[in-house]
């Protein structure tokens, strides 16, 4: 009681709670309310509680994972929250992450992260065990309730004084697709907030944590694949938990948590704040996107997924994987050290033993791995392409360039121009999809990858015009791992030009949203039946779609004017149906060439 009455007061003394409830009439009742809030937000840390709970999952943890790895990276953490102020900002993949990065933490250093989850969370009896073992719960909305968001503020306050080590998770909610999400910039800003009014004593830096979490299998993966379906997320319940007893019969393999190169925030004035903390909060996303590591999982799914046609022999996806790994070793893109050399060939094994034994993976032919063919069944495409979309941002150069080759090799570009307009082209197009490097970053990346694969340098357009056949060959088969890996989100691109193009002709006066969502999946089904132009049954989903909306209207093809979606440059719009299709027909022709 002791505890609480002392936080109660550092809480009720930060500046700007204590002027909100002096400067009220009812300050008597301002303050109730004020703790009241506190009540339902606050941790409420038991060590003897949290060393039960770390019993518990060390006997029940190696009984689902084959591993949780913890990965300082260089950085000495203990060292730094003993001398700073921490903030670690994670990804979200799954529940299970709240679990995880406090598990290791305790279990590693001995004390407790604070973690901020959302009070969806807050239901029995999770909702007790996690508050027991550090979590703050907070609602998912409180833009309106200047009291609830400043009581939260005082809270924050309260840990930054007593060098309580925090955690958010920087997105806001799970990744439904497996890509990462923008940072919301909320926590951020009270954060700074709170950390500003410390007393000069009290003040350390306030450094925050970049952390990538990657789970080889993700628990929910099933629930968040429906979602994306545009079936409504389901809400946490007592009755849900029960059901985790099924979680028993799956693998799950290794969780792998990575910690990035800590960032200094501060608030330095009210002009720059929103400013400064965007900044932050984006150089804390880019460093988790650059540190999520590929993992055994991803490559098997990026393999399979990029084989519309059927399946592969072990023998091919171990050739494949092998090529994957060497380019991440030679571009400096992060793996598991499971598929360091000599380990390649068994994690590979597992995961897809683990896929297999979690039905998303089809054994056909004979029993010896080596005389069986592997693919993933149709409907859990949606599912296992969420392991790809983790890695997918680390591949978004090669892909491009291997396009951008295509058309050098078949002479259909001639100047500079036409290249640069190629590279600028797909760069508009995919960052509805993903934060994508500045231009600058993007073409010295580029140049950098063509100067390694034909071994001499090469630093601008010009000299990429002047690339012989045999170059654009072998830049092509080096790149060929890569070489599909996009076409399912320009198929969904392609089918929402489509659907927009039939939608303009049956109503030219407008449209809403509903029915151009309703159009697109209508369309999806018929080109997919048709199997000319779409081959993936992963291009139709929700985030595509919305994400293919937001790209016409960004390019201001249509336009939406009070709900009401029209056409505005129709042959625009007919311009990118036949730039899609060929783009896609292009790409598989090239593909059969070159396989074959």
């Amino acid at each position: 009681m002791n505890l609480f009455n002392s936080q109660e007061k550092i809480v009720l003394s930060y500046p700007k709670l204590k002027e909100r409830i002096d400067g009220r009439e009812d300050s008597k009742a301002e303050k109730e309310k004020a703790l009241k809030i506190l009540k339902e937000i606050r941790a409420e840390f038991s060590k003897p509680y949290i060393k039960t709970f770390q019993k518990l999952l060390d006997s029940t943890l190696p009984k689902l994972y084959d591993g949780v790895n913890f990965n300082e990276n260089g950085v000495d953490f203990k060292n730094l929250v003993k001398e700073n102020s921490v903030v670690l900002v994670p990804n979200h993949q799954s529940h299970a992450d709240y679990v995880a990065i406090n598990y290791m933490v305790f279990k590693k250093y001995g004390f407790p992260l604070y973690v901020a989850g959302g009070n969806n969370l807050n239901i029995f009896p999770i909702g007790k065990l996690f508050r027991k073992s550090g979590c703050f719960f907070i609602r998912r909305s409180f833009a309106h309730d200047v009291l609830y968001k400043t009581t939260l503020e005082a809270y924050l306050f309260y840990l930054l004084m007593n060098q309580k080590p925090i955690e958010f998770f920087f997105e806001g909610g799970r990744s439904r697709t497996g890509k990462l999400l923008p940072p919301k910039y909320g926590l951020y800003q009270m954060l700074f907030e709170a950390h500003s009014h410390l007393p000069k004593e009290k003040k350390k830096d306030l450094v925050f944590v970049p952390v990538s979490i990657v789970h080889e299998y993700v628990p929910e993966q099933k629930t968040l694949a429906k979602e994306l379906h545009g079936a409504k997320k389901s809400k946490e319940s007592t009755g849900q938990l029960f059901g985790l007893v099924k979680l028993f019969s799956y693998q799950f393999g290794s969780v792998h948590i990575n910690l990035g190169t800590p960032v200094k925030g501060e608030k330095t004035s009210e002009e720059t704040l929103k400013e400064d903390v965007q900044n932050l909060a984006f150089e804390c996303f880019r460093n988790v996107g650059a540190n999520m590591h590929v993992t055994p999982s991803s490559v098997i799914s990026l393999i399979l997924l990029d084989e519309p046609a059927g399946a592969l022999e072990w023998s091919d996806i171990l050739s494949k994987g092998k090529q994957i790994i060497e380019f991440c070793e030679t571009y400096n893109i992060p793996y598991t050290d499971s598929m360091k050399v000599g380990k390649l060939e068994d994690s590979l094994g597992r995961a897809l033993d683990i896929m297999i034994g979690n039905k998303r993976i089809e054994v056909i032919g004979k029993s010896t791995r080596s005389h069986t063919f592997y693919t993933i069944k149709d409907e859990c495409r949606q599912e296992v392409l969420y392991f790809k979309n983790t890695i997918l941002h680390h591949f978004l150069i090669p892909w491009v360039i291997n396009y951008a080759w295509i058309n050098l090799f078949s002479g259909r570009i001639e100047s500079v121009h036409d290249l640069k307009k190629i590279f600028l082209e797909h760069r508009r197009l995919l960052k509805h999809e993903f934060y994508l490097p500045t231009i600058k970053d993007f073409m010295e990346k580029t140049f950098f990858l063509l100067s390694n694969i034909t071994g001499r340098e090469i630093t601008s357009l010009e000299q990429c015009l002047e690339l012989s056949h045999k170059e654009l060959y072998t830049i092509a088969s080096s790149l060929g791992a890569f070489s599909r890996s996009f076409n399912y989100i320009i198929e969904a691109y392609y089918t929402s030009a489509v659907a927009l193009r039939s939608l303009n002709e049956l109503h030219p006066d407008g449209f809403k949203f509903d029915d151009y969502s309703k159009k697109y999946v209508e369309v999806h089904t018929e080109e997919k039946q048709l199997g000319v132009v779409v081959k993936f049954p992963e291009s139709n989903s929700e985030p595509l779609m919305k994400n293919s909306m937001k790209y016409f209207q960004h390019e201001q093809i249509v336009v939406n004017e009070s709900g009401s979606i029209k056409v505005a440059k129709t042959q625009v719009l007919k311009d990118n149906i036949d730039n899609f299709e060929n783009l896609l027909l292009e790409l598989r022709r090239f593909n059969l060439r070159s396989d074959a």
